[in-house]
Order: structure tokens, then sequence, then C-alpha cells
């Protein structure tokens, strides 16, 4: 075993949450073809930070706006457009969507940032 995959091992015991990755790909249904969201990545350990860009002054309408990062295997292939839930240690279950790019050059981990897909 080498130094990268005790470091790998070691990064993951910090891992406490469980990734799904969905990707919406077409399916033929009959005659008509539709997208349909599909599970391609299922349980993976994964953790998540967050960051808060601009703290709001107390008095001020409320618009908290966070920076947040996706914490997962280099291995896992996290594509533009996907959507991503994250079972937190609690048993909760959120949903976010893709943003950016997976930053894989680290032996250990990528890094993904991700958006929260609030509906309003």
């Amino acid at each position: 075993m080498g130094i990268y995959d005790l470091a790998k091992k070691e990064f993951e015991k910090h891992y406490d949450s469980l990734l799904t990755i969905q990707e919406n790909k077409p399916k033929k249904q009959g005659a008509i073809t539709k997208p349909v969201w599909q599970t391609i990545v299922e349980n993976e350990p994964c953790r998540i930070s967050q960051k808060q860009l601009n703290p709001s002054a107390s008095g001020d309408t409320t618009n908290e706006n966070y920076l947040t990062t996706l914490f997962c295997s280099p291995s896992v292939d996290v594509k533009a457009g996907s959507r991503i839930l994250i079972t937190d240690i609690h048993g909760v279950t959120k949903k976010y969507k893709r943003s950016s790019e997976g930053f894989s050059s680290y032996h250990t981990h990528q890094e993904v940032v991700i958006v929260r897909d609030v509906v309003v």
C-alpha cells in the first residue's frame, strides 16, 4: 500500500454522509422518448462543507449565501447537470444540483462545488 492509499484511507475516515448521483437520460416510453432521472451512483461515502460568503447584518433582509463543497472519492464521476442527493448522519436528505467541474487532481479526494436545489 502506497503513501497515497494511506492518505486516501485517512481522508475517507471523515466522510459522514452518503451521496447519490442521478443523471437525466433519455428513455423510450412507447413511441416517445422522454428524459428521465436515473440513479448512476448510490450510497457513496462523502462529506460536505459550507462556508458563508456574505454574512447578513442584523436587521437586514436575510439573504444567506453559502459556498457548498462536496468531497468524495476521485473515482466518482460527477457530470455537469447531475442531480445530487446527500443523506447526512441524521438521515436527512437534501437535493443539490451540480455547478462546477470536479477538481480531482488530488490523489485522496475530489472537490465539487454544488448548489442547493430549492423550490420557492
